[in-house]
């Protein structure tokens, strides 16, 4: 099947408004602004990832010279050597699933029982699919933010029932005493109401600042995440099927089948949104085949997809933060 192209407006990331009104690219607006916004202290607005996904689809399409004149053309004072080197450090967008995913009847004739375009909803799977693995599997790295190593203190000394001190490599205090550890524990308890309330009720980034330093907390208010791009962090595909689903819940979550249409439809389809999304996370290749039939061996309905979810359902989503969708263009 045939699908229309992106056009090329040329546009950068702070130019999110060549491609906001782009009909194709209305499921993928959706979804970025939700899980990629762009946040500052007065809030979210427009993620810019849709821009970038554009510029890689219309950059799957071109030759490498193509590509090399393109980049030069953003940016007019780099030579051929830095596009070379810029597209070796970024792999191109992958579509190998195309045909397998409009192949699919089941998933196709699913997709119209919710009035869904498929157009629309192709570029919507492209989107996430390239995002999960930029998230997972190209993200750098990122060493714990203060308050995490903060909580992580919290966490400990709350069932502690020593506590050692070091200086220069040497014990210099050490102490089991009930009443001393409670004031230990008290203390950290008061810091981390202190810091929240700070940060909650603060009207700018200056108040909150002053009040962090007043605390005797310089600093620490630019102290929220280390990134470390030398490094990368590689999640298995289980956490890849985590992010994938929770992206696709959120756009299904509001939508509802046609059941005339499914009355109407010579083929028995399944409205169930998690096994549409299974068969999708098995089209892209992130699970098996036994993510994609209805049923499995013994009769019984498809709950592979719900019980990995299950497993996980304590643990936070891995970081939004990729390579490709952290710069680029």
């Amino acid at each position: 099947m045939e699908i229309q192209q992106l056009p090329d407006h040329k546009a950068y990331r702070s130019e999110i408004d060549k491609y906001l009104d782009e009909p194709l690219l209305e499921y993928v607006w959706t979804v970025a602004d939700k899980f990629m916004p762009v946040v500052d202290y007065e809030g979210c607005s427009e993620s810019q990832a849709p821009v970038i996904f554009a510029n890689r689809c219309i950059e799957s399409t071109l030759t490498d010279d193509e590509r090399y004149a393109r980049f030069m053309e953003f940016f007019p004072n780099n030579d051929r050597e830095s596009a070379e080197q810029y597209y070796k450090e970024r792999p191109a967008l992958d579509t190998s699933f195309k045909d397998t995913f409009f192949g699919k009847d089941e998933v196709q004739d699913t997709l119209k029982a919710f009035n869904l375009d498929v157009a629309k909803f192709w570029y919507l799977l492209l989107y996430i699919y390239d995002v999960v693995e930029d998230v997972c599997t190209r993200a750098p790295s990122h060493e714990a933010s203060q308050i995490d190593k903060v909580n992580e203190l919290h966490d400990k000394l709350s069932a502690a029932t020593k506590v050692t001190l070091e200086q220069n490599g040497r014990k210099s205090y050490e102490t089991q005493d009930d009443f001393t550890l409670s004031v230990l524990k008290a203390s950290v308890e008061y810091y981390i109401h202190t810091y929240n309330d700070i940060l909650d009720t603060s009207e700018n980034r200056e108040e909150c600042r002053a009040r962090l330093e007043a605390l005797g907390l310089n600093g620490a208010f630019k102290s929220w995440r280390v990134l470390n791009y030398d490094e990368k962090a590689k999640l298995e595909k289980s956490h890849k099927t985590r992010v994938f689903t929770a992206m696709f819940q959120y756009f299904l979550e509001d939508k509802v089948a046609d059941r005339d249409f499914v009355k109407r439809s010579r083929e028995k389809i399944s409205t169930d949104k998690l096994l549409l999304i299974s068969r999708l996370a098995h089209i892209v290749g992130l699970q098996g085949e036994d993510y994609y039939e209805q049923y499995m061996e013994n009769g019984n309905p498809n709950r592979k997809l719900s019980n990995l979810l299950s497993r996980y359902r304590n643990e936070p989503l891995p970081s939004m933060i990729g390579t490709i969708y952290s710069g680029g263009f």
